[in-house]
């Protein structure tokens, strides 16, 4: 029986005796692209091309045959007298009919089903012992190590799908703890995966962790400020406010405890972070970049602070914050009024103090030589209000 690995170091067993050190490293990578290639035909050239790309073509027609040859030597057949590799003059593959076993191989069939079991997913859960072909690197042959770094991308994304799986398989038989294990896996690899997120929520609430749950949120949050400088979904927000409604509304004796721990977790996720960038000679540019990093990252109580007129004012300079005006009135024709530039200043201050409120806001200046005359000044009018939580950091 031959069984083969690819995921971490390459490994090759066959009736029980290790032979990677026998076939060596070109004919491993030979294999491997006949597996990746999932059993279909691949042609010589095209295997020379991987391979061997910097050997004139008599050379590299006799490492490819000398390396088909190592395969042939080593792997013997199998049990019912089929040959590993089929071979003519123009292809090679791996003969379909031939029993093996490989790691990769069974990832890649992986297609979720009702068959499946917890075992199973965690049968193939545990190849993923490495990196594909980990360690391995084939000097000259960019092709075939640019293949390897695409594939590996690909049995990441394969890993997560199991993951998901063996969630959903966990959350079906109510084993929370293990599923939120699941969850936290998946979210190592896409820490930004608002639906595995929303999934873990939903997880904490039904384990009796609300606090756990809002603790998270408020941390997500904070990351995909930081990060990508975009709010969440309004979905995960949703799922935020049901879960704190029904701890606020919880009478158990810990419910106090809870509160309290929600509250710190509040005060901890508050620290927001704004990049800005100015350009010369264009009145409002600088402001114009904030309200719209703000229009993202707002949530509906800052918003709603100002008049919807202030924000027809504001949307003058940025159509992005435009979009709270449709939610509360129907104000298109007034959008195309003037404008008085000391309306725009007041609505700004009044929209940097309620979205400062309750946050430590730091507000990144790039290119602050760059900034417009306008915005400069109002730049200097917030710091003289001393707006608590809010810091200005110039470069």
């Amino acid at each position: 029986m031959l069984s083969i690995s690819f995921l971490g170091k390459s490994r090759f067993e066959y009736n029980g005796k290790i032979i990677e050190d026998q076939l060596g490293n070109k004919a491993s990578a030979l294999v491997c692209l006949l597996v990746l290639n999932d059993k279909r035909y691949l042609s010589r050239d095209k295997i020379i091309g991987y391979l061997w790309p910097d050997s004139n073509q008599e050379a590299a027609k006799y490492n490819l045959r000398y390396n088909l040859w190592l395969i042939k030597k080593n792997i013997g057949e199998d049990k019912n007298g089929n040959p590993f590799l089929k071979v003519d003059n123009d292809c090679c593959c791996i003969n379909k009919n031939f029993e093996f076993e490989c790691d990769i191989f069974d990832i890649m069939k992986f297609k979720p089903s009702e068959n499946d079991s917890v075992e199973s997913i965690l049968k193939l859960k545990k190849l993923f012992r490495g990196d594909l072909m980990e360690g391995c690197y084939f000097n000259k042959c960019d092709e075939f190590n640019n293949l390897i770094i695409y594939e590996r991308i690909n049995f990441e994304q394969r890993k997560v799908k199991i993951l998901k799986r063996l969630a959903d398989l966990y959350e079906n038989e109510d084993c929370y703890e293990e599923c939120t294990e699941a969850i936290n896996e998946i979210l190592e690899i896409e820490p930004f995966d608002e639906e595995m997120v929303l999934k873990l929520l939903d997880i904490h609430s039904k384990n009796g962790k609300r606090a756990s749950a809002i603790a998270y949120f408020n941390n997500f949050c904070n990351k995909l400020a930081c990060s990508l400088g975009i709010p969440p979904s309004n979905e995960l927000r949703n799922k935020y406010n049901e879960i704190r409604l029904s701890l606020c509304d919880n009478n158990e004796p810990e419910n106090s405890l809870l509160s309290s721990t929600v509250s710190a977790n509040l005060q901890i996720s508050s620290k927001v972070k704004i990049t800005s960038r100015c350009m010369k000679n264009i009145d409002y540019f600088w402001i114009s970049d904030v309200v719209g990093k703000i229009a993202d990252m707002a949530d509906e109580h800052t918003i709603n602070n100002l008049s919807v007129k202030e924000i027809m004012d504001l949307g003058h300079i940025q159509e992005n914050i435009m979009k709270y005006v449709s939610v509360k009135t129907d104000h298109e024709s007034e959008h195309k009024r003037e404008v008085m530039g000391v309306c725009i200043v007041n609505a700004f201050v009044k929209l940097i103090e309620s979205f400062a409120k309750g946050r430590d806001v730091e507000i990144l200046i790039l290119n602050f030589k760059n900034i417009d005359e306008v915005s400069a000044s109002v730049v200097e009018y917030l710091k003289s209000k001393e707006i608590h939580g809010l810091n200005f950091v110039e470069k």
